[in-house]
C-alpha cells in the first residue's frame, strides 16, 4: 500500500475488523484514513488515532456522518460559551403521522396509531407524560438501533458527553419539542444532568420537513431578551424559553465527506475529535431473549445488528475478566454458557474468535491503561 499512488484511505466497508485491518495497514503505510465505518471505530478509533498521529497522518471520521457533524456543531457552541444541555441527532428513520388514516408510517412499514390523535401536541402541564404515552402507542415500531448508539459512542470518545441512561431515551419526538424534552429535569425536561448525548425518533405529518437524521446541541439560554428576539424569528425554544436547539437538518454522506478529505491531506486537520479522542465509553450488548451455549452469534443486515442483542453504552472497561464485550467484537463468537435475556454480554459467556480488531482493542487497553 505504501507505493499506492493515494494520499488518504476511505475505510467504509462496513466491517468491523475488515475495517481494522485496512485502516492500520495504510496508517503504517503513511496513508491518512478517514473512517465511515463506525462499527471499527467504536471498538479501536482511540488506538486508531494514536497509531496515526505517531506516524504523521491522521486517522478521522468524515463530514456526512452524524459524529463528524456532531463534533463540529458542539465545537462551535463550546468555542462560543455556551452551556451544553444535550446533544444528538435524530434516528434514521422519521414516524410519520397520517392524522385521517390515524396510521404511523415508519422505515415503509405502516402501524394502526389511533391514540395518537390525543398525542400529537405536548401536554401544558406535563410534556413527560405525553411523550412516555407515545412510546407506548408506538411500541411495536423500533424506537432504537445499533447504529444511533454505534454513532452516538463515538461522539462520547470525542467529545466527553455521555448518555443519560446506557439505552438512550430515544423519545418520540417533533422537532419543535426536542428542547422541552431534552433539558434537564428541573426545567421540565427528562436529563439527569448536562452535557448528554441523545438520540430522537422525528415525528411529523407527511406535509411536514423531515429533520433528516441531522443533528443538533440544546444550549441554555442565559438572556431572554436576545433569545425571545430569536424566536421571533422561527429558532427553536422549549417551552418554558430555558433553553434552545441548534440543529443541522441534513446529513448527506459521502456528498460531504470530500470537504473532509480536503481538509485532512491539504491541512492536515481532522474532521472528529483529534486527540482529544480517547476510550471512554463502549458500545455494548444485552441479551433480549434466552441464548443457549453453543450459538454463534452473527451480524446481519445494512444495521450491522445482531439478533438477540440490544445496543447500550456503558464506562469503557479493558479486555479482561468479566468485562462487558464491545458490540463490534461479537460477530463470530460463541457462546459458551447459557444466557438469560436481559442479561449483559460479558467476556465470561463468550469465546471470542482472533481478530485484527480484537488484536487492536488489546493494544487500545494496553496503551490507555491508568
Amino acid at each position: 500500500m505504501q507505493t499506492l499512488p493515494f494520499d488518504i484511505l476511505v475505510e467504509s466497508t462496513g466491517i468491523p475488523d475488515v475495517g481494522a485491518r485496512y485502516a492500520e495497514s495504510a496508517i503504517l503505510a503513511g496513508k491518512h484514513v478517514g473512517i465511515a465505518t463506525k462499527e471499527t471505530e467504536s471498538v479501536v478509533g482511540p488506538y486508531l488515532t494514536r497509531l496515526a498521529q505517531q506516524h504523521g497522518v491522521l486517522f478521522t471520521p468524515l463530514d456526512g456522518d452524524q459524529p463528524s457533524l456532531l463534533v463540529g456543531l458542539l465545537t462551535w457552541a463550546e468555542t462560543l460559551g455556551f452551556e451544553i444541555i444535550s446533544a444528538g441527532k435524530s434516528s434514521e428513520y422519521d414516524f410519520i403521522w397520517d392524522e385521517a388514516k390515524a396510521t404511523v408510517t415508519c422505515n415503509g412499514n405502516e402501524y394502526s396509531a389511533a391514540d395518537m390523535t390525543s398525542l400529537w401536541a405536548l401536554d401544558d402541564n406535563d410534556a413527560r407524560a405525553t411523550v412516555s404515552a407515545r412510546s407506548d402507542v408506538l411500541s411495536d415500531i423500533p424506537q432504537i438501533s445499533v447504529p444511533d448508539l454505534c454513532e452516538m459512542v463515538n461522539v462520547a470518545n470525542a467529545t466527553g458527553l455521555q448518555p443519560d441512561l446506557p439505552e438512550f431515551h430515544a423519545m418520540v419526538l417533533r422537532t419543535i419539542e426536542v428542547p422541552t424534552l431534552l433539558d434537564t429535569e428541573a426545567h421540565g425536561g427528562v436529563l439527569q444532568g448536562n452535557r448528554r448525548l441523545e438520540v430522537f425518533n422525528c415525528l411529523r405529518r407527511p406535509d411536514e420537513l423531515s429533520f433528516a437524521g441531522g443533528v443538533f446541541v440544546v444550549v441554555r439560554c442565559e438572556d431572554p431578551h436576545v433569545w425571545q428576539l430569536l424566536r421571533d424569528k422561527g429558532h427553536v425554544l422549549s417551552q418554558s424559553g430555558d433553553s434552545a436547539m441548534v440543529y443541522l437538518p441534513r446529513h448527506l454522506l459521502g456528498l460531504e465527506a470530500p470537504i473532509s478529505l480536503l481538509d485532512a491531506v491539504l491541512n492536515c486537520l481532522p474532521s472528529g475529535g483529534g486527540n482529544a479522542t480517547t476510550p471512554k465509553f463502549d458500545l455494548t450488548a444485552r441479551a433480549t431473549q434466552a441464548i443457549a451455549a453453543g450459538q454463534l452469534l452473527e451480524m446481519k443486515g445494512h444495521h450491522r445488528h445482531i439478533e438477540g442483542l440490544r445496543p447500550e453504552i456503558h464506562p469503557a472497561e479493558a479486555l479482561a475478566g468479566s468485562a462487558n464485550v464491545p458490540f463490534y467484537l461479537l460477530p463470530g463468537a460463541k457462546i459458551i454458557r447459557d444466557i438469560d435475556a436481559g442479561q449483559p454480554i460479558t467476556l465470561t459467556d463468550v469465546e471470542l474468535p482472533e481478530s485484527k480488531l480484537k488484536e487492536l482493542r488489546l493494544k487500545q487497553d494496553e496503551l490507555f491503561a491508568g
